[in-house]
Parts: structure tokens; sequence; C-alpha cells
């Protein structure tokens, strides 16, 4: 079983997707990318949180294609896009965004959840559960369990 079958099946078993739609758009951007070299388990990471709804979903679709056809093999053309348009976000989406940047690259981001709406506290909560899951499915892909 590849890395997309088994991120799915997990977070499917652990109940992680809102809906059929948001498990669908998932399991779509890490078939299409997950043979790239830009991709990894932050990327991984991050494909959950903007398979949420359809808007983050269209816009991480977009980045990525552009990613594919540059020839990225890391993501820093991501990183560069939320420096750009960072401060035209509302405060969730900066914190969300922040997140996303500290996963893909490998660091720890200490979550402002006082800054943050409710709805935006929910998204980031259940992005750090599928983290969870996400690390265990990678670090068994790379026996490291």
């Amino acid at each position: 079983m590849n890395i997309t079958l088994h991120c799915t099946a997990a977070l499917s078993r652990a109940g992680m997707f809102e809906d059929d739609a948001h498990q669908l758009r998932f399991a779509e951007l890490v078939d299409c990318f997950s043979g790239y070299p830009f991709f990894s388990r932050g990327l991984c990471k991050c494909m959950y949180l903007s398979a949420m709804d359809e808007e983050h979903f269209l816009v991480m679709l977009e980045v990525l294609n552009a990613m594919a056809l540059d020839r990225s093999r890391d993501t820093q053309f991501m990183s560069d896009q939320r420096e750009e348009l960072e401060d035209s976000w509302d405060t969730d989406d900066q914190i969300i965004v922040r997140l996303s940047d500290a996963w893909l690259n490998n660091q720890v981001y200490e979550v402002p959840f006082d800054r943050m709406t409710e709805g935006g506290a929910y998204i980031i909560r259940r992005g750090l559960e599928a983290a969870d899951i996400i690390n265990e499915i990678f670090d068994k892909a790379l026996g490291q369990s």
C-alpha cells in the first residue's frame, strides 16, 4: 500500500475527515503530488488542512501545480507566497498558514489559540490531530516506529 492509501485510510479510521468531500480532496492532492521531490510529511499535513474546504483546496492545487511545472525540489515557493500575501489574510488564516509553514520546515509552532476564533481554533486542533497520525504513517514507512 502506498503513502496515499495509508494516510487516507488512517485518517478515515480516526474520523478525521469532516465529510466525504474533505477525504476526496485530500486523497486527490496526495495522490497527484506524492511522487514529486517536494512532497514531505509537512506538505501532507498542509494538504489535510487545505482539503477541508473547496476554496483552500483550489489555492493549494494551484500552488502545487505551479511547483510541479517549475520542477521545484522543495517547498520554498510556498513559504515565499505566504510572506507575500500574509498581510491580506485575517488572523485565523495567518495563524493557520504559520503553522503550515512550520510543518513545511519541520519546526515547532506554538499556536496562539487565544487570538483565534472558535472556528479557526477548531481547524487547527483537527490539523494537529491529523498531523500526529500523518507522522505515525511516515515514521512507519521510513522504519522509524
